[in-house]
């Protein structure tokens, strides 16, 4: 049977490589003008090394943009914490919730000392209610990415299904 830690190397590899190695590669239809008005309406925050940034389970009320330091993106199932991603400066995640209102997916924890740019989701709201351009580029942003997260589960699930498959056949087989 396909073990945990070999369907995470898969998931990794292919976002790595749909992503880029920074693990998410998001928002890059911004252009310098986008980018100083998300950041305008931004608020610096610090956080230390295992300080948990964002709760899975719980109301989503920002984006983040990660300025410096790294944090690791961790889902819990059946108490067993897989980690999905680890991040870099350039990052932003907390997009997610804010597109479909839902609770966050999964933990954010710091891995070292980080300072991200926090910008709430009801400020962002008016700068797209004002901004066409900004709205224009920021939704496609997301669409880019969503489909970019879209196609690298896909092939996942296209390997796990070959997997599977395989460790059947070979318990038939033998």
């Amino acid at each position: 049977m396909v073990q945990n830690n070999e369907i995470l190397t898969l998931l990794k590899t292919e976002l790595v490589d749909q992503l880029g190695t920074k693990g998410v590669d998001l928002f890059n239809q911004l252009n310098v003008s986008d980018w100083g008005a998300f950041f305008r309406i931004g608020e610096r925050l610090l956080f230390e090394q295992n300080s948990v940034i964002l709760h899975a389970g719980r109301r989503g009320e920002a984006i983040y943009f990660l300025t410096q330091g790294q944090v690791r993106v961790e889902q819990n199932n059946n108490q067993e914490t897989v980690q999905l991603a680890q991040l870099e400066p350039g990052c932003i995640f907390g997009e997610m919730a804010f597109l479909d209102g839902e609770q966050v997916s999964a933990d954010v924890i710091a891995d070292s000392h980080v300072e991200v740019i926090q910008v709430a989701y009801r400020d962002l709201e008016k700068l797209i209610e004002e901004d066409d351009a900004f709205s224009c580029h920021f939704y496609q942003s997301l669409a880019v990415t969503l489909s970019r997260r879209l196609r690298a589960t896909n092939k996942i699930i296209s390997q796990l299904n070959w997997l599977f498959v395989s460790n059947f056949d070979y318990i038939i087989i033998g």
